[in-house]
């Protein structure tokens, strides 16, 4: 328990720090103007009494200057990127010499397999893995300002190597740091989006536990968030904190995989100087997370958590689907509405026994405007390949609800396989048996940004 709680306290630690986090930096101009306005007025008072015409009289005249000044303040503010990358999550898988080959394999990038019950049976190619949440770097201005150089962070960064074949991480075979320090140097290998750049890095942790990260990385990206990249390298250390077991927790392993990571933005060092507004854009839309409330329209559909064997009835809702850290590209001709993209974590879950579940799955679709470039319908098809094969056509009709979000209404048809090894612990989100029906519903994204075709034209 004293474990778990330092564990705990690690976790909150690392996430008020990088609260602190600047996204935009401002610039302001203060502006003094002066507005000096100057009135003549000239006056003629005339004698009065006869006149013989032809004969000229002289005549009172008086002259009259005002002069008037005000002054206002006037400030002018610039928005500006504040980071050279901030992302939301990264995780790779390694080929790791020393590690198990049964057991605990969590797939390809560390995320394919994560819900798998054979884990601890099949043989594995990735032994070891790494997780960041939130990575953050910013300008580093050193040896003579010697461009591209960062320094940065992240909340959370997680390695891991399997030893065994237990699904459970045993002391050894993992290392944990709490916003752990980073210095890179970026060599670009290609200078427009997506980037290519070769990476070196030094990596430092000092709690929980404290270890040296040494390597390089081949990054592509970032486009619409979303990064692929290549790892080689050495990491070592232990624990540090204090704890009861008394089992090594000292863990070092050389390392060479693949990643990817998403909600991950990339700035080059030149355009910490373009403001925000005139930021070029490659993706027609960006979420965090879409969370749609559905009903399926099979009879006889069981709400999803319920223990009930009766059928939803009255319930206005069955099931619910959600895409997590979703990117979608418009392809490179005509108007820029046909669109591809793909989603970190996709969950189709219509009732309890229409449920699937994948990773990165393929999206294609339409955008037609319907006001505004605001009101939106999208029909779309979609195919989720792994870990559960699914093929789902559908539309969704969407409005913004604020900067960061928008409402949905959504209809569509989905054909699922069968779940059999779901992990331990989610055996109800099983299903004995291929299914396939239709479904509506509505929903609303978080963390939603959407720009319009013209908008990613101008790149």
């Amino acid at each position: 328990m004293r474990y778990l709680y330092s564990i705990l306290l690690t976790i909150s630690l690392s996430l008020l720090l990088t609260g602190c986090f600047s996204i935009t930096r401002v610039e302001k101009d203060l502006y003094t103007i002066t507005q000096v306005d100057t009135t003549l007025r000239r006056t003629a008072n005339n004698a009065p009494g006869d006149r013989d015409n032809g004969t000229i009289y002289p005549s009172p005249s008086g002259v009259q200057i005002e002069r008037t000044y005000v002054q206002r303040d006037s400030t002018v503010s610039r928005y500006y990127p504040a980071f050279l990358r901030m992302g939301g999550i990264e995780m790779a898988s390694f080929l790791a010499p020393g590690s198990s080959k049964q057991g605990s394999g969590v797939g390809l990038f560390g995320l394919y397999d994560i819900f798998s019950e054979k884990r601890a049976s099949d043989t594995k190619t990735f032994g070891a893995n790494m997780y960041r949440l939130m990575p953050y770097e910013v300008r580093l201005r050193w040896l003579g300002d010697d461009p591209d150089w960062t320094i940065g962070t992240s909340a959370i960064e997680l390695f891991t190597r399997q030893k065994d074949s237990a699904i459970e991480l045993s002391p050894g075979e993992y290392l944990v740091g709490t916003a752990p320090l980073y210095l890179r140097k970026r060599i670009f290998l290609r200078s427009q989006v997506p980037y290519v750049m070769v990476i070196p890095f030094l990596g430092l942790s000092i709690v929980p536990s404290q270890y040296v990260n040494l390597g390089a990385s081949i990054d592509v990206g970032s486009y619409g968030g979303f990064n692929i990249r290549g790892y080689a390298g050495y990491v070592f250390g232990s624990w540090l904190l204090p704890h009861d077991d008394p089992s090594d927790f000292s863990l070092a392993y050389p390392y060479f995989g693949i990643g990817v990571s998403a909600l991950d933005f990339v700035n080059k060092t030149e355009e910490l100087f373009i403001e925000w507004k005139d930021h070029k854009h490659s993706a027609l839309e960006v979420s965090g997370l879409n969370v749609d409330l559905v009903r399926s329209l099979s009879s006889g559909a069981r709400q999803i958590g319920s223990r009930s064997d009766s059928a939803t009835g009255t319930s206005a809702f069955s099931g619910l689907i959600v895409r997590g850290a979703s990117a979608t590209y418009p392809l490179p001709f005509g108007e820029r509405r046909l669109f591809v993209g793909t989603s970190l974590l996709n969950i189709i879950a219509l009732s309890r026994d229409e449920v699937g579940f994948g990773f990165l799955p393929i999206r294609a679709g339409y955008r037609f405007n319907l006001m505004s470039d605001e009101l939106n319908l999208e029909p779309f098809a979609e195919v989720t390949y792994y870990p559960v094969t699914m093929y789902h056509l559908g539309a969704r009709l969407s409005i913004p609800l604020y900067d960061w979000g928008r409402v949905n209404a959504v209809a569509g048809f989905v054909s699922g396989s069968a779940i059999t090894d779901v992990a331990l612990g989610l055996e109800n989100l099983g299903t004995s048996h291929s299914w396939s029906t239709g479904y509506v519903g509505i929903g609303i994204g978080i963390g939603d940004v959407f720009h319009t075709p013209q908008e990613v034209m101008r790149k």
